[in-house]
């Protein structure tokens, strides 16, 4: 295998290596957000952060060899595959990165819900006769009048 190849080797396989390791960290997002834990996301979030980064790096040093070929597009890279040791290392990173894809879609549905549950429950609590709340949802002073007087005032 020639030089070339064996860096595109190495770099599919850091590739599939980090999609691995972002699909773990979709994974255990997605069982945070459906335990309604989220608390516990930032430090995901971090983790995720670094790993698309990582990828990204990765994707540019492998379109780096791809310019040197010739290469421009995917298609030209699948065709220029075709007959390389490299096209079943490809296609696995081209699972996973549909994997990494799909979670990351569920778990962005599953946040979607999660505000919209809080946005409902928000809504019924500022808007109800009995709300106690004394200020909006924007920080700004609510305009209910308790005991005859506006909240905040002596």
């Amino acid at each position: 295998m020639s030089d070339r190849l064996q860096e595109l080797n190495h770099l599919i396989e850091a590739e599939r290596t980090g999609y691995l390791e972002l699909i773990s960290l979709l994974e255990q997002e997605q069982r945070l957000l459906i335990s309604g834990t989220p608390h516990k996301l930032e430090a995901i979030a971090q983790k995720k952060a670094q790993a698309l980064q990582e990828l990204d790096s990765l994707a540019q040093q492998r379109g780096d060899h791809m310019r040197v070929l010739g290469i421009v597009s995917l298609v030209a890279w699948r065709k220029w595959l075709a007959d390389k040791p490299l096209l079943a290392g490809w296609l696995g990173l081209e699972v996973l990165a549909e994997k990494a894809k799909l979670i990351n879609e569920i778990n962005g549905k599953l946040i979607a819900i999660h505000i919209e549950q809080v946005d409902a429950s928000l809504e019924v609590l500022f808007t109800s006769d009995q709300s106690t709340f004394a200020y909006r949802r924007d920080g700004g002073a609510r305009s209910a009048v308790t005991g005859g007087r506006r909240i905040g005032s002596a």
